[in-house]
C-alpha cells in the first residue's frame, strides 16, 4: 500500500525511545538540528526527560563531505561536559544516507570515558518498531554481560516508565523478583546484569521477540509472552505465567486483591454496559485492552492497530472469539481510513493516545488517553482506575 498519511513514525523514534530509558546515558543524534528539536518537543509533551537528547547538528558541508570530524568532536564534548556512563550514538536520515560508519568512528575514538553504543536508526530505513528492534539488539549484543545465573525475571521491551511499570514489578513480586528492566528507567549496570535472570517476560511483542531469542541463544534464558496485565483476566494470566515457570503457588493476598477489584468494577459496569467503544493502539496493548473493555460490558465496534507484531493478530482474534465480539479491525491504516471507520461505526468512546486528540475533537467523541506513563492501567488497581476513568470521560459527552 502507498501511504501518504501513515499512522506510525520512523525508525529513529523507536531507537530513541529505547535508549532514552537508560538513566545514566546520553543520546547523541548524528543529525541536523531539526531531528533533535522535533523529537525533544514531541517526547517532552509526553513527560520524557528530553534534556538527554543531544545532536551533532549536521549541516550541508557534513552531508557533502562527511560528518566524522563533527561526530568525534560532539562525542568528546558530551563525554567531558556530562560524564555519562553511556553515550548512545544514533544515526538519522542524513547520516545514514551518506553511509557514515559510526561503528568504526566509535571504535577508533580515543580518550572517551563513556561506553559508546552506535545504533543505525535512519528514519527512512523503517518504522518505529524496526527502531525498537535494532536498539534492543545492540543493547543485548554490546551491553549485556555473561554473569552467573541468579534469580528473578527480566521485563523485556519496556519503554514507558511510570506507575504501570512499578505495578508490574509489584505483580512479579508475588512470585519472584525483577532482575532488570530493558530499558525503562534502568541503569547501565542493571543492563549488564540482565543475563542473571532465569526468565525473560516479553512486554512488547512487536519488538521483544528478537531480543528474547537472542538472549536465549547467548545466555540460555527462556522467555514467555503473556498479555500485558490490563484488566482482571489479563492480570491473573500474567502472574500465572510467571508462577507456572517457577512452580510457585500464587499467594492468597493476590486472590484477595482480585476479589476487591471485582467488587469495585461491578459498581461501574452498570453505567458502561452496551456503550460502543473504538480502540486505537499499538501491538502490545490492543488485545488486553479489548479484553478488559469487554469485561466491562462495553461493545467494541472498531479496533485499529498501527503495526502488528508476531502474535498480535493471533492474540487479538483469540480475545475477540472468547468475548464473542464482532468489531471492525483495521491494520496499519492511513489516517483517512481511521476517520472513515469512526464515522461509520459511531462509537461513544475512543480509547487511544495523544494522536487521537484531534479525531476526538472532530467527531465530538470523548477520548480516554491511556498511552502515556502517567495513566494507571495495569494490575487490579489499574483496572479499577480505568473503569472509573471511562465512566468520568463518558459523562463529559
Amino acid at each position: 500500500m502507498f501511504y501518504v498519511q501513515p499512522y506510525k513514525t520512523c525508525k529513529l523514534f523507536g531507537a530513541l525511545r529505547v535508549v532514552l530509558g537508560i538513566q545514566d546515558a546520553i543520546v547523541l543524534l548524528h543529525s541536523p538540528k531539526g531531528c533533535a528539536y522535533n523529537l525533544r518537543y514531541l517526547l517532552g509533551v509526553r513527560g520524557a526527560k528530553v534534556n538527554r537528547i543531544l545532536t551533532t547538528e549536521m549541516d550541508e558541508k557534513d552531508v557533502i563531505f562527511g560528518g566524522e570530524v563533527r561526530l568525534k568532536k560532539a562525542i568528546k564534548v558530551v563525554d567531558e561536559r556530562y560524564n555519562p556512563s553511556l553515550i548512545a550514538v544514533l544515526t538519522s536520515c542524513a547520516s545514514s544516507i551518506i553511509g557514515e560508519d559510526i561503528e568504526l568512528i566509535c571504535k577508533d575514538l580515543k580518550g572517551v570515558k563513556a561506553k559508546l553504543l552506535p545504533i543505525h536508526s535512519g528514519g527512512f530505513e523503517g518504522d518505529q518498531i524496526e527502531g525498537y528492534k535494532e536498539a534492543m539488539k545492540r543493547i543485548v549484543e554490546d551491553l549485556v554481560e555473561v554473569k552467573e545465573l541468579g534469580d528473578g525475571v527480566n521485563l523485556l521491551a519496556v519503554y514507558r516508565y511510570g506507575w504501570d511499570l512499578e505495578e508490574v514489578k509489584r505483580l512479579v513480586g508475588f512470585i519472584t523478583t525483577t532482575n532488570s528492566v530493558l530499558t525503562a528507567k534502568t541503569s547501565l549496570n542493571e543492563i549488564k546484569n540482565a543475563s542473571k535472570a532465569r526468565l525473560n517476560v516479553i512486554m512488547c511483542e512487536a519488538s521483544g521477540f528478537d531480543a528474547a531469542r537472542l538472549m536465549k541463544k547467548k545466555f540460555g534464558i527462556p522467555y514467555v509472552h503473556p498479555l500485558l496485565p490490563i484488566g482482571i483476566k489479563a492480570t491473573k494470566d500474567f502472574v500465572f505465567s510467571i508462577s507456572e515457570f517457577f512452580d510457585i503457588k500464587i499467594p492468597e493476598e493476590f486472590v484477595k486483591e482480585e476479589r476487591r477489584a471485582l467488587k469495585k468494577i461491578e459498581r461501574a459496569k452498570d453505567k458502561l454496559i452496551g456503550k460502543k467503544v473504538c480502540v486505537i493502539s499499538g501491538a502490545s496493548r490492543i488485545a488486553p485492552i479489548t479484553q478488559f473493555l469487554s469485561e466491562l460490558g462495553m461493545e467494541i465496534v472498531l479496533i485499529s492497530i498501527d503495526k502488528p507484531g508476531e502474535t498480535t493478530l493471533e492474540d487479538l482474534n483469540k480475545v475477540i472469539n472468547e468475548v464473542d465480539a464482532n468489531p471492525k479491525v483495521i491494520v496499519e491504516p492511513e489516517v483517512d481510513e481511521v476517520l472513515e471507520s469512526i464515522r461509520q461505526e459511531k462509537p461513544d468512546l475512543i480509547v487511544g493516545g495523544l494522536y487521537e486528540t484531534e479525531i476526538s475533537r472532530r467527531f465530538r467523541i470523548p477520548l480516554l488517553d491511556i498511552m502515556h506513563g502517567e495513566e494507571r492501567t495495569m494490575g487490579f488497581e489499574g483496572a479499577v482506575n480505568l473503569a472509573k476513568s471511562i465512566e468520568v470521560v463518558l459523562l463529559r459527552r
